[in-house]
């Protein structure tokens, strides 16, 4: 489970912290310019529907303290801090498809212990920096609601939809909207419901800032055509009257929009443009209005997205004319087979929140109307009842009400959506994240540690450090760097080429066996390891650079030729990050650097050699396969292209935000030592790395020089000359110096002993800019 970045705590401490003051807290949630604000900041949120809440945080029935607060801890660390409950439903207990124990058992006769879970709800919803949408009533007889009402004001015994038929149970709810004693108990209801003080924090409920809005009802309906003036003036009527109650809370009406409106959309407006409502609402539920098909959802899972799209825009075009917020307060979708447990896959629900999810992204940072959603329903720690299909006295509270089938919606702690919600969450805050949302804890922090020293310095790395130098190899402990700076370099990286083709060294003669060794010591003495990989050309057996061939990524992809072949070298990779281990038995963390400089066009997968969309599929496909498939956590996944010159360029062949943690360049300096070299080379770096850093700031992103250097360093004052002045400006997480080839004697990046420029690279590694081994701490935990 990932760990929540303290920034999204701060976040939302500083959105919703609780105030005891007389005056309107400035954490009130307000509508200001068609948004939400809390503390004068925009409030974009993901949420769900927890309408049972107020009975799991009583004492009596149904009540459970522990797992409340279990629930809400969860909620919170997946940042669901906007709940939607259900003050208490109304009527006699025992009735079929009725949620119990019931709140107001008769007119103005409550059942204590709901009103005292509510409370506690309310109280641990403040410790926690939460809100709650509050809602009265309910069209539907799952709480009673306006059937009970009309039972309550004579009109004869109220149907049970599920005993006496939906016919029966419409014509009779018709009568509510012209029942003017149903209105005047509702009123008593809502006034003695605001008017109370909470017996735990003391804080009047008209003064809590946890309570996030009032809501009249759940789906309020006219149910007719002739019924709309009079459901109209109701609304009118009850919003104006919480409001001369309550004037700190915003109120809203609940309403499923176009569909609950007698698919008028001249009602919805109608009705949410009362100045009394303060935003507008709408419910979405593709399987009950026939656009999922569930003995086909696979082949209508298409048609679900594309109907709730269109139903969103619609609903959102109505709150940009009246300028309010809009939330899409109600969502649902089944299991992947339409079964109510566990064992059932969610994946077409993911995919299909993940389209909402995507529209309330984009409204947040677009500042749009669109401003949240509340998913139904919060299933967290319970679990159904495998012996029967509906809820029975005794069994868990789960999001799915007592006429629904346990398990139908509810979205269970341990389904994957969660790490969804959680996603999106993140991104809509703005906050950092690894692209494994299963990352190990040590791979979590190494990024957000490199992320938060980004004002602290550059990070010095070399290729093959420890293992070989310009004159040495395999000497326990060697480092050119060390050797002539005094500390290792703080990264150190390496290369797998040949690993796929299963030979037990790699390209420039390292073993695969001693570079496991030499990368735990570079781990254990607190450093960073990144790795390239240079995979042979698979159809024709040579090198990566062999590249006269403009299908060998083709060949790779699914449905090719050599994709199992290619999966095979992948098993490869996948089994040498597992044998990554500490001294404890635990994988330690790696940055993998795969296809890079593919804007050129010396690898076989370069930009002559497959087109764009070819080269991000390989990207996406390797990651999901590591990641998703073999089960690598350990891993932070880098992407470096070269010769860049705009924003556009960089994008064109990237695999997009859910496949990159780390945003970097190559850039290197030839072998010349000519001013025409020196001033081509830092234009050429500051070009490429401006749009790095700005991209990894707008896509929180690591940036990085991922390689660079000159080949024999013919100019003595590189580094303090050339390189510093070329990097210093910007903001990036480390510069890589390439390999020091004991083989080659021209071919090395960093100096050693006796260099000429060794003098000017140790006054570089003593800048305050440039970081050594010893100069970077915990890299591998979270800051406290």
């Amino acid at each position: 489970m990932i760990l929540f970045h303290k920034k999204l705590i701060l976040f939302v401490m500083t959105l919703m912290a609780v105030s005891t003051s007389a005056e309107v807290p400035q954490n009130f949630a307000k509508v200001e310019k068609k948004h939400f604000v809390v503390n004068d900041q925009p409030y974009y949120f993901v949420g769900t529907n927890f309408w049972y809440g107020a009975i799991l945080g009583s004492k009596g029935q149904g009540g459970n303290r522990t797992l409340l607060i279990k629930e809400l801890d969860f909620m919170k660390e997946n940042g669901l801090v906007n709940l939607r409950v259900l003050i208490g439903s109304d009527g006699d207990n025992g009735v079929p498809s009725k949620v119990e124990p019931t709140l107001q058992i008769k007119p103005g006769i409550y059942n204590d212990t709901i009103f005292e879970g509510l409370d506690f709800l309310l109280s641990e919803l403040g410790k926690r920096n939460m809100k709650a949408v509050l809602f009265f009533t309910n069209s539907w007889e799952w709480s009673g609601g306006y059937s009970q009402y009309l039972n309550w004001a004579g009109k004869g015994k109220n149907p049970v939809p599920s005993v006496d038929g939906w016919p029966a149970y419409m014509a009779y709810v018709k009568q509510y909207a012209g029942c003017g004693e149903c209105r005047k108990m509702l009123k008593n209801h809502i006034k003695h419901v605001i008017s109370r003080t909470n017996r735990y924090t003391k804080i009047k409920y008209t003064d809590d800032p946890a309570i996030f809005s009032w809501q009249i009802g759940n789906e309020p309906r006219s149910f007719s055509d002739t019924n709309k003036p009079l459901f109209v003036s109701w609304l009118k009527d009850i919003s104006s009257y919480i409001k001369s109650l309550d004037k700190n809370h915003m109120v809203s009406i609940g309403s499923e929009g176009l569909h609950g409106c007698e698919e008028d959309m001249n009602l919805f407006e109608q009705i949410h443009s009362d100045k009394n409502i303060d935003y507008l609402t709408m419910h979405i539920w593709p399987k009950n209005w026939g656009w999922l098909d569930v003995k086909n959802m696979p082949g209508t899972l298409q048609k679900s997205i594309d109907s709730t799209a269109a139903y969103m825009n619609s609903h959102m075009a109505v709150a940009r004319k009246l300028e309010k917020p809009i939330v899409v307060e109600e969502f649902g979708f089944p299991r992947d087979h339409h079964q109510y447990n566990l064992k059932d896959s969610t994946s077409l629900r993911d995919a299909y929140y993940t389209s909402v999810f995507e529209t309330i992204l984009k409204a947040s940072k677009t500042n749009d109307v669109l401003a949240g959603c509340n998913f139904w329903a919060w299933g967290g720690m319970a679990r159904p009842n495998p012996n029967h299909i509906y809820w029975v006295k005794g069994d868990d509270y789960m999001g799915d009400p007592a006429q629904e089938e346990q398990g139908l919606n509810s979205v269970f702690n341990t389904d994957a959506t969660v790490k969804i919600i959680k996603k999106y969450v993140q991104k809509m805050h703005n906050i950092p994240t690894p692209v494994d949302q299963n990352a190990t804890q040590g791979t979590q922090a190494l990024f957000h540690n490199m992320i938060g020293n980004l004002n602290k310095g550059i990070m010095l790395a070399h290729q093959d450090d420890a293992a070989y130098g310009h004159d040495w190899y395999g000497k326990a402990g060697g480092s050119d760097v060390k050797a002539v700076a005094g500390d290792y370099p703080a990264m150190v990286g390496w290369e797998l080429g040949h690993l796929e083709i299963g030979a037990s060294y790699n390209l420039d003669s390292v073993y695969f066996k001693d570079m496991k060794r030499l990368m735990r010591e570079v781990y254990e003495r607190g450093g960073i390891n990144t790795i390239s990989w240079h995979g042979d050309n698979i159809v024709t057996g040579k090198t990566a650079w062999d590249c006269g061939q403009d299908s060998v990524v083709r060949t790779i992809l699914p449905g090719g030729s050599n994709h199992a072949k290619f999966l095979t070298w992948l098993d490869r990779l996948s089994g040498f990050f597992h044998d990554l281990k500490d001294e404890n038995g635990n994988t330690f963390p790696v940055i993998f650097r795969m296809f890079h400089e593919h804007t050129g066009s010396w690898f076989w997968w370069g930009a002559k050699q497959c087109t764009p969309d070819e080269y991000n599929q390989l990207y996406r496909m390797t990651v999901n396969y590591l990641r998703d498939v073999k089960g690598v956590h350990n891993v932070l996944y880098a992407f470096s292209p070269c010769n860049i010159n705009t924003e556009k360029e960089f994008l064109l062949r990237y695999p997009g935000d859910d496949y990159v943690d780390i945003v970097g360049v190559d850039a290197y300096c030839g072998n010349k030592n000519t001013d025409e070299t020196n001033t081509k080379f830092k234009k050429e770096v500051s070009v490429q790395l401006d749009i790095v850093t700005g991209y990894a700031k707008k896509a929180n992103k690591i940036p990085v020089l991922a390689e660079t250097g000159m080949e024999g360093i013919a100019n003595p004052d590189f580094f303090t000359k050339v390189l510093l002045p070329a990097i210093a400006p910007y903001k990036i997480s480390y510069v890589l110096l390439w390999r020091n080839a004991y083989t080659i004697k021209t071919h090395y990046y960093a100096p050693f002993p006796g260099h000429a420029s060794a003098v000017d690279f140790k006054k570089f590694t003593d800048m305050p800019e440039i970081l050594l081994n010893k100069e970077i701490q915990s890299m591998y935990v979270f800051e406290k």
